[in-house]
């Protein structure tokens, strides 16, 4: 008996793509593109992200996916600085 093992290939265009059309909020449907627009803005915490576009919590679901994709953000944005200081 033989055991084949299939590889799942993985389209990184694909995911980048639905990555930004990720919904944070449904409430407010903010999605990751709006999330990043907030954030280059200056946004930095999760308020802040739905003040940029006018809208206010409902259930509040999405604090902390907001606050995720804000500390991923950062952290890039901080590797970014480190390298340049190099």
């Amino acid at each position: 008996m033989h055991l084949r093992i299939a590889r799942k290939v993985v389209d990184t265009h694909l995911q980048l793509a639905h990555m930004k059309t990720m919904i944070h909020c449904v409430c407010n449907n903010i999605n990751t593109q709006k999330l990043d627009t907030a954030a280059a803005c200056g946004a930095r915490k999760p308020a802040c992200v739905l003040r940029h576009h006018g809208k206010k919590f409902n259930c509040g679901q999405c604090v902390s996916s907001i606050q995720d994709r804000l500390n991923t953000l950062n952290a890039i944005e901080n590797a970014s600085l480190l390298q340049a200081a190099e």
